[in-house]
């Protein structure tokens, strides 16, 4: 009778003697696994110095008071500051002392601050300021690092502050470029601890307080201003062939969108026929946002035109005509001639080389000139909250008016930088923040007292 056994099972059933390996290839083994356990320990051990960059502030606190990366990648260690602790390069990276990126980077979400250093030569270009559940306020400003040393290819970062500009923290950044780059950003907006978006010229966005941030498609355009409330995003998206700096000096076909927080897309909301015509210009235009009472947002469109639509979404509608139009865009994206603000009453600053005039309206369809401010050289900006308190910042210094805007005075700046502000907002009634036009000073300004007396903040870290 013939073997039933199949050959693998009786092969399978020898005696099998081990092959010993080559001489000396234990002894290899043994050593690599001492090294590896060393450099494990090396990496642990430099996990502890989380080092994060710092940015800063420019136009415009939150109306509410990809480059590389997305969903999955670690925290990035933005600017590197002078006093943060050295690590180890990146592979191919051209820096000698550049950070690893670590998911353990702080965020506003976070609640309390980490250590994270703001890098050396902060040049901060705008700000927001967003409640903290507990009745004060967290800021953030977004900037360029000034001293070179980076720790990636990009020198974007971001700072926090928990006490209105009294200490400087580092804040997770997007992986990317200034406002040279189509998607690199100058401007931040927060609307809450966690909802947050860096724009201009490009547009990036975070639903947790700094990190992750995702790249977010603009449509082939650049965005020029941003507004947020509720729970919903306004953006002005443009055409520009301004580089650098001046990126939305240029722009033309200018457009309205808008999102939800924690949402990637971005739609256009229906507009009349007529704004629409408004806002597509064949010449350099500008146009802005605001939003009042948390509830309707306003749009002052290239030719006066006013305009404005519910933040919880829906069509929007023309109000009226505003007595002056922008003029060209500023460097921040905001118009020159015509700045507009939302206090108890919808106001507009019309800036000629002669006076400037403040007017007032209850709902953008008719407007009253309530009264001339005698400044000093060229408005810039123009800040208000629901109590009354109305700021107004100008190539020559800062001015506050506490009713409404009918009486105006200078404000007291210690140590007033040359060449002004460009941009002053008011969080409450009693705090307010003034960005410098120079920001290679590496300051900002914050007021305590309703706008009458302002002191500078270098954004670095304490």
């Amino acid at each position: 009778m013939s073997n039933q056994h199949d050959p693998v099972d009786t092969w399978l059933e020898r005696e099998v003697t081990p092959l010993m390996p080559p001489p000396g290839s234990l002894d290899r083994i043994r050593t690599r696994a001492r090294r590896r356990k060393r450099n494990q320990a090396f990496v642990a051990a430099a996990g502890c110095a989380v080092i994060v960059g710092a940015a800063a502030a420019a136009p415009a606190i939150a109306s509410a008071l990809q480059g590389t990366a997305g969903p999955g990648h670690t925290a990035p260690a933005a600017a590197l500051g002078s006093s943060a602790p050295s690590r180890s390069a990146r592979p191919g990276s051209t820096e000698s002392s550049a950070a690893t990126p670590s998911p353990q980077h702080s965020t506003l979400a976070t609640g309390s601050p980490s250590n994270d250093p703001v890098p050396a030569g902060f040049q901060p270009t705008s700000a927001t300021f967003v409640g903290n559940g507990s009745g004060g306020v967290v800021g953030a400003v977004i900037g360029q690092a000034g001293n070179g040393r980076c720790a990636t290819q990009y020198c974007t970062s971001l700072a926090q502050t928990p006490d209105y500009g009294s200490h400087w923290y580092g804040l997770a950044a997007p992986l990317t470029g200034g406002p040279q780059s189509s998607t690199g950003v100058s401007q931040v907006r927060f609307l809450n601890l966690r909802d947050g978006w860096a724009f201009g010229p490009g547009l990036w966005a975070t639903t947790s307080g700094g990190w992750p941030w995702t790249r977010e498609d603009t449509y082939g355009q650049q965005v020029v201003d941003i507004e947020a409330a509720g729970q919903r995003a306004f953006a002005i998206f443009a055409s520009c062939t301004g580089t650098g700096p001046d990126y939305a000096s240029t722009c033309t076909k200018l457009s309205l969108w808008s999102s939800a927080a924690g949402n990637s897309k971005w739609g256009q909301p229906s507009v009349p026929y007529q704004l629409s015509a408004d806002m597509d210009t064949s010449t350099p235009s500008s146009a802005s946002l605001v939003i009042s009472a948390g509830t309707t947002a306003y749009l002052l469109a290239p030719s006066g035109l006013v305009a404005s639509g519910p933040v919880s979404g829906g069509s929007w509608q023309i109000d009226g005509t505003a007595p002056c139009a922008p003029g060209p865009a500023q460097a921040d994206g905001s118009p020159a001639d015509a700045q507009l603000a939302a206090g108890p009453t919808l106001l507009l600053a019309c800036d000629s080389a002669q006076q400037t005039t403040i007017y007032s309206s209850a709902n953008g369809k008719s407007w009253k000139a309530i009264a001339v401010v005698p400044i000093t050289g060229s408005v810039t900006s123009l800040g208000a909250n629901s109590t009354g308190q109305v700021v107004l910042a100008a190539t020559g210094g800062v001015y506050y008016s506490t009713d409404g805007g009918t009486q105006w005075r200078a404000a007291a700046v210690a140590s007033a930088p040359a060449g002004g502000f460009s941009y002053v907002g008011m969080t409450n009634a009693a705090q307010g923040v003034a960005l410098p036009a120079n920001a290679s000073l590496g300051e900002i300004f914050v007021t305590t007292d309703g706008g009458q007396t302002w002191t500078a903040s270098p954004v670095r870290s304490p």
